[in-house]
């Protein structure tokens, strides 16, 4: 009986165990918030928007529409876009080139990327942040970029930097979540399968 009642009681804390939801912040939580305007300043609003909905979005493979239950890392960077009245490309890959192709691309050496490299001297929140290696797509795209998220600036009360946007792995606050939400924007360690590409964001006018 007393086995029963233990396994009973244990079960539970086994199946929450199996994910964690991403991070919510509030928009004056973040550091740079209070300097953003026009199309940068309301894609940080929707992403965090969207993090704070009551509803848990979990990670959808090919999903870009919450209502859904869940969305993708460059399906969520295409729905957040589109609420600031921005119209991106749906793929990760087509939203590299979308941004390289503006010429405001900043590409990062393959080798063991740090923050503290000048190349990410002018990072700033809104911007988008690339990677390829993180899984191997199928679907014929010319460039090899497999995930995306969306730059916050910093926290407040961490200094640490942050992003948004659907992951099934990446960590908040350095634990493991999986979903839609915050999350600690760190670089691939070395030998790590995942690149950083580089960061950018389109002309988008005022």
């Amino acid at each position: 009986m007393r086995v029963l009642l233990f396994a009973t009681l244990l079960t539970p804390v086994l199946a929450s165990a199996e994910g964690v939801r991403p991070g919510v912040i509030a928009a004056q939580d973040l550091k740079e918030y209070a300097t953003l305007s026009g199309p940068r300043k309301r894609i940080v609003e929707e992403a965090l928007e969207l993090a704070a909905k009551d509803t848990w979005l979990k990670y959808t493979f090919g999903s870009a529409d919450p209502e859904s239950g869940g969305l993708d890392c460059s399906g969520s960077v295409y729905y957040i876009f589109q609420q600031a009245g921005i119209e991106p490309p749906r793929t990760s890959a087509g939203q590299f080139t979308w941004v390289k192709d503006a010429g405001t691309l900043t590409e990062v050496p393959a080798v063991t990327p740090s923050l503290e490299m000048p190349e990410f001297e002018n990072l700033k929140p809104g911007d988008l942040l690339f990677w390829s290696g993180t899984y191997e797509p199928k679907d014929g795209r010319e460039v090899a970029v497999s995930h995306v998220q969306i730059y916050l600036g910093h926290e407040k009360s961490t200094g640490k930097p942050v992003m948004a946007g659907a992951s099934d792995g990446r960590t908040y606050r350095d634990t493991k979540r999986a979903g839609y939400g915050i999350f600690d924007f760190k670089l691939p360690r070395a030998g790590s399968k995942g690149v950083f590409l580089g960061y950018g964001l389109p002309p988008l006018g005022k």
